[in-house]
């Protein structure tokens, strides 16, 4: 099976999350403005209840699974069979959510919302018969990537056709069900290119083996799904057009989150490798290239969210969501607490199998995340839950730092080097807060600010002789050189 180099599946991966930016960029104006306040947030609503269905369906499969497979890629009879045990499990609590699900909707008051709740419950199926690890595991980004682009564009077309007033949010749901899974049926059809049952002996099969490891880290999933999905549930309880306000930004938030991230996706199926085969001078590459790139990316991003928010909401969503403003620099802070979060989960403690102290970390922030939702959302709505959220992250970040404080100096994590990035920050910060003083419309303010701070960030890097900066530089001087 080939596998493609950590640079072209990096380039794919951020190909797809540009592209997923682009894609909000056009839509999120579109919806906001055209489903409103009220109905946007039920279908934001219903898409964080389906979500949590959705967890404990997978289970903790999704993470395990990607680790498994890149251990043993090159082993089809290995590979088909563990694809096989783990799809069986897949079926069977498929099937059980399933059935959970139709008798919590009748016992609730989502009962009101029912063909909203029926439509976006596809969403159970398609996306646990995609098998989207197995795709991640063997680091196939080019196919990912070409289907990614397929089911993005063709949802574009459904969305501008298909919703044209506020009475269209049932439509709406049934795209943002196509775009969650629609293109997991082209996974499943493709399984049978890379893995063969035929070779499977049913004796053989070592299922329950699986589920100790799978609920381990199934326990971190749910406690992670509770930053994402339970403070919209909980504000959907109090006022559902709050949902709507703290959606917008934090959509934005997490979106820059999958790029500030996209290389420890890439990275984490070649980590588990490198450290299975015992391969240590790569493995500690691949983790320095990963934390580097998460601090390079984080800093900048959270300073100019902080400084440009009101900015973006108004290009976003309209005068409307102005009370999401402050919500949104709130919630900034995370995009530098995530990272790291993302760093010391997906990259050191999960290839070692260490996945337990992550569970630890992120059950003990799950509670902190609800106890201080319980508190403040009453009082605070969107922006009570966008605090508890932060608090919560910190405390996960620093139970990790503690659990993987050995691996840490093993790979120099607090060198002093690393504070040219805090420095390069500020840097840009002061730029990009003079260029908001002047008298300019929102989207001019945003793109000179952009251009202009991304060239103040990385001169300040390279006048401080960054090593990756320094290494970028050197490669587009031999590119110049060839080409002349």
């Amino acid at each position: 099976m080939k596998i493609n180099s950590v640079k072209i599946n990096f380039l794919l991966n951020t190909t797809r999350m540009l592209l997923g930016i682009v894609f909000v960029l056009l839509t999120t104006p579109y919806v906001t403005r055209v489903l409103g306040v009220e109905n946007l947030g039920k279908v934001d609503y219903i898409n964080s209840v389906i979500t949590y269905f959705l967890l404990f369906t997978a289970l903790g499969i999704p993470n395990y699974g990607l680790r498994e497979v890149a251990r043993c890629r090159e082993d089809k009879r290995k590979l088909s069979k563990i694809v096989f045990e783990l799809g069986i499990i897949l079926f069977i609590t498929t099937i059980i959510g399933y059935v959970v699900l139709l008798i919590f909707l009748y016992n609730t008051r989502l009962l009101e919302l029912k063909n909203l709740v029926l439509i976006m419950s596809i969403n159970l199926i398609f996306t646990n018969i995609g098998f989207e690890w197995f795709y991640q595991g063997i680091e196939n980004q080019i196919y990912i990537t070409i289907r990614y682009i397929i089911v993005r564009f063709i949802c574009l077309i459904l969305l501008f056709f298909l919703v044209k007033n506020s009475n269209d949010y049932l439509k709406y749901g049934f795209i943002i069900v196509l775009i969650n899974s629609g293109s997991n049926i082209l996974n499943f059809i493709n399984l049978r290119k890379y893995i063969s049952f035929k070779e499977i002996k049913y004796k053989e099969l070592e299922i329950l083996k699986h589920i100790k490891p799978i609920l381990i880290i199934f326990s971190a999933s749910i406690a992670t799904s509770i930053y994402l999905q339970l403070d919209i549930v909980m504000i959907g309880n109090i006022d559902k057009s709050s949902v709507a306000l703290y959606n917008v930004p934090n959509k934005i938030i997490r979106l820059i989150l999958t790029i500030v991230t996209a290389l420890g996706v890439v990275m984490l199926p070649r980590v588990s490798n490198s450290y299975q085969k015992n391969d240590i001078e790569n493995y500690k590459k691949y983790l320095n290239y990963s934390l580097n790139y998460i601090l390079m990316l984080s800093l900048p991003a959270l300073t100019g969210i902080v400084l440009l928010s009101k900015n973006i909401i108004l290009i976003m969503a309209g005068e409307k969501f102005l009370s999401s403003i402050k919500t949104m620099n709130i919630l900034a802070i995370i995009i530098f607490i995530v990272g790291i979060a993302y760093f010391l989960g997906y990259q050191l403690l999960y290839p070692r199998g260490l996945e337990r102290y992550y569970t630890y970390s992120v059950a003990i922030a799950a509670i902190v995340n609800f106890v201080f939702n319980y508190i403040m959302i009453p009082k605070y709505l969107q922006n009570g839950a966008a605090i508890g959220t932060v608090i919560a992250e910190s405390i996960g970040v620093i139970m990790m730092l503690y659990f993987s404080r050995s691996i840490l100096r093993e790979i120099n994590f607090f060198s002093i080097k690393r504070l040219k990035y805090f420095t390069a920050a500020i840097m840009m910060g002061i730029v990009v807060y003079m260029i908001t003083l002047q008298n300019f419309n929102n989207i001019v303010t945003i793109i000179y600010s952009i251009i202009v701070g991304i060239i103040v960030y990385f001169f300040t890097l390279f006048i401080m002789k960054e090593e990756y900066t320094q290494e970028g530089i050197k490669l587009l001087k031999k590119k110049f050189k060839k080409r002349s």
